[in-house]
């Protein structure tokens, strides 16, 4: 799955900390809050680089895009907040690798496909998730400040 990690601040983890029962609850629901605007920001890049079907290059036609259906940008989602195996809470924006129908590709596979290319096909990396990432971290980290310090005014 492609996925994208934001670390949150020192000061926060503090008081994440000193919450006791209740922690897990609401990192939870500051976490699927915060993960809004990165997966709004995803949709908005792979909406830029999806429609570059046909390029013509030294007199030849190259298919250097993907046939968009909107079956992959379907296929994008958020998973719930869980915890890892090291204990840290943790989200996942990206697809899962069920498999593209009629192939032998996974969604996971043909989303790597877009972000880094693939020189045996002559297409060239349109990176997309990067990029979101870049774009809305400062609105996801306020995102996930706002919601968490509304849980922590309600106990």
């Amino acid at each position: 799955m492609a996925k994208i990690e934001i670390v949150l601040p020192a000061g926060l983890e503090k008081k994440i900390a000193s919450l006791g029962t209740k922690t897990d609850e609401i990192v939870a629901a500051a976490l699927e809050e915060g993960a809004k605007p990165i997966y709004k920001a995803v949709l908005e890049a792979y909406d830029a680089v999806s429609p570059r079907p046909l390029v013509v290059r030294r007199r030849r036609l190259y298919n250097y895009g993907i046939r968009s259906t909107g079956d992959l940008r379907r296929h994008f989602g958020i998973t719930q907040a869980r915890l890892d195996r090291k204990g840290n809470m943790d989200i996942k924006i990206g697809v899962g690798n069920d498999k593209v129908p009629g192939t032998k590709i996974t969604y996971g596979r043909l989303v790597s496909l877009i972000e880094a290319g693939c020189k045996k096909r002559r297409q060239p990396p349109r990176p997309f998730m990067a990029k979101a990432k870049r774009a809305s971290k400062d609105e996801a980290t306020a995102a996930f400040v706002k919601k968490f310090n509304e849980e922590v005014e309600r106990l």
